[in-house]
């Protein structure tokens, strides 16, 4: 007759080699075949659904915001942009190619590429790209501020931004 192994009280290692046999398990490495056994021995309750992690949904980010410009044109800042005459992109600093918005400019007072809108975090930032006539901020209660060239100036919402031969735009938070 045959005969039965003797049911153990633990797992058994998958390779068949009992604890004395294993000179190398350290007494902590749990293999799959181990739990495996263990999941056998719960009660049958413990499958049952735990709950687990709860979802929780990703925070959605702000839409962008966007300028307005004098001309009716509505630009969504989801990217950076590049206002002027005829603008260029002479190097990409990020993986984002800036939109590139031509402004009227019969005087040839503006720029080729003349200023730079983007966002940075939650704020609006205007930089003049060392344009020959300059990029002012109008603000309501102040007088007009000449932004120094190459340097990120935030802008608030509201504010008119003048690129000179009234090519005007004013920010606004997305929506």
């Amino acid at each position: 007759p045959a005969q039965e192994a003797a049911p153990s009280d633990g797992p058994t290692p998958a390779d068949g080699t009992g604890p004395e046999g294993d000179e190398d398990h350290d007494g902590l490495t749990v293999l799959s075949s181990d739990v495996v056994a263990l999941r056998r021995q719960l009660p049958e309750w413990a499958g049952d659904a735990v709950p687990g992690p709860l979802a929780v949904p990703a925070p959605q980010a702000p839409p962008p915001a966007k300028i307005l410009l004098s001309s009716g044109l509505v630009v969504a800042l989801n990217r950076p942009v590049l206002l002027g005459r005829a603008p260029q992109v002479s190097r990409v600093t990020n993986s984002q190619l800036p939109r590139l918005v031509t402004v009227a400019s019969p005087n040839q007072d503006i720029s080729r590429t003349h200023a730079e809108v983007r966002m940075d975090g939650e704020d609006v930032v205007v930089t003049d790209l060392r344009s020959t006539n300059g990029v002012l901020l109008l603000r309501q209660d102040a007088g007009p501020q000449r932004l120094h060239p190459g340097e990120p100036t935030v802008v608030e919402p509201g504010v008119v931004v003048d690129l000179g031969e009234g090519v005007t735009f004013v920010v606004e938070r997305g929506t």
